[in-house]
Order: C-alpha cells, then structure tokens, then sequence
C-alpha cells in the first residue's frame, strides 16, 4: 500500500484506530496540565515505574478509575481532587472532525467498520459525551462494533487483541484492513495476516480513503 491512497481491493472490513486516526489529541498537553497541577518534588510522573504502572493498567482495565486517580494523587502535590486529576488526563483529547464522522457515514454502505483502541474508562466517559453532545447521537452508530483495551483486558500491539477481534467479528484476516498511526500496532496486525497500513505524522485519513 502506497502512502498517497490506501488499497481496498478485496477488503471488505475496515478497523480504525481512534486516537490520531479519528481523533485528534495532543499527550503534551496533559504532561502540561498535570505539572501546573504540581508534582511533588523528586517525582518522575512520567518516567516512574509507578506512573507506566498505572497508565498500562487503567488502559488494561486492571486498575479501576479510582485506583488511577488515587495513584496519580500520591505524585502530586496535596489539596488536588479526583476531578483535577480528570480534566488533566482528558487534556490531551481534542475533537473529532466533521469530515472524518462522515467519511466513516460514507464508508459504512460498503464495508463493515469497526473501531479498536487503547483506551481507559476516563477518557471513554469524556469523548463519548463530547461526541454525543456535538452531533446528537451516539459515537456507536458509526461502527458495527467498538472495542476498548479497558472493556477487553488486552493491549496493542499484543497480537492476541487482534485475534480476539477477528474472531469475535467473525472476519477473515485477508479481506480485513486495520489502520493505526503506531507501527508496531500495524506489525502486530500483519502477524495475525490483516492488511495493515500504518498512518504517518502528517497523513489525513480522508485523503486516503
């Protein structure tokens, strides 16, 4: 597949990613939010094994939201409060443009469109109700089906999420095309024989399409 037009010949299923993919969102800034916060001092909140610890289990769906919150709490200063530790977190998502939602309206005719990402229970909350607030209907009514990393128990780029998915869907690997802007998302989903085109910086989905 070339990087100017993505080849659908013979697919008839197509798996999104969502951050960066569908959704916009920018990591920055909740590194950002979190330091105005105020991060206790001698604290890597980023690079500790505790905060990899917590972000990989609220995204497995091992450590519930509160669990989060409560280790995020414990890194930064006293007097912060479960929202703050929220609106921190849910900095980095942005919005969902026009044109891909219909992009997916135009697609959904002819293929059979599924979502799959890693994501947490917080962050779900938050872009849901964005979405149903903005256009008045549920995220849900684009895809056949949605599955998250925190509903599964299962990460990207384990190959075992994309079996899961094919199996679930009942999709042959060959007429499945999976798209994420992370390529070790996209080896993983070759290994398993889905087509995979892997979305570089600077690249819009509807132009590809």
């Amino acid at each position: 597949m070339n990087s100017e037009k993505i080849n659908l010949t013979g697919i008839k299923n197509i798996i999104f990613d969502f951050g960066q993919v569908l959704l916009n969102i920018n990591p920055g800034l909740s590194a950002e939010a979190f330091t105005k916060l105020g991060i206790r001092d001698g604290v890597d909140f980023w690079g500790s094994r505790n905060s990899s610890e917590l972000l990989i289990g609220l995204e497995k769906g091992v450590l519930s939201p509160d669990d989060f919150r409560n280790g995020a709490l414990q890194m930064l200063v006293p007097g912060i409060s479960h929202q703050q530790v929220d609106d921190a977190w849910n900095a980095l998502l942005l919005d969902l443009p026009v044109k891909r939602v219909e992009m997916l309206k135009l697609l959904k005719p002819h293929y059979r469109l599924f979502l799959l990402s890693n994501s947490n229970q917080i962050h779900y909350d938050c872009y849901m109700g964005r979405f149903e607030k903005e256009y008045g209907y549920s995220m849900e009514l684009l895809f056949e089906k949605l599955w998250f990393s925190f509903q599964l128990g299962l990460l990207k780029p384990d190959p075992e999420i994309f079996k899961y998915v094919l199996n679930e869907a009942g999709l042959i690997p060959e007429e499945t095309l999976f798209i994420d802007d992370t390529l070790v998302h996209v080896e993983a989903a070759r290994s398993v024989g889905i087509n995979a085109f892997h979305l570089k910086p600077g690249l819009e989905i509807c132009n590809l399409l």
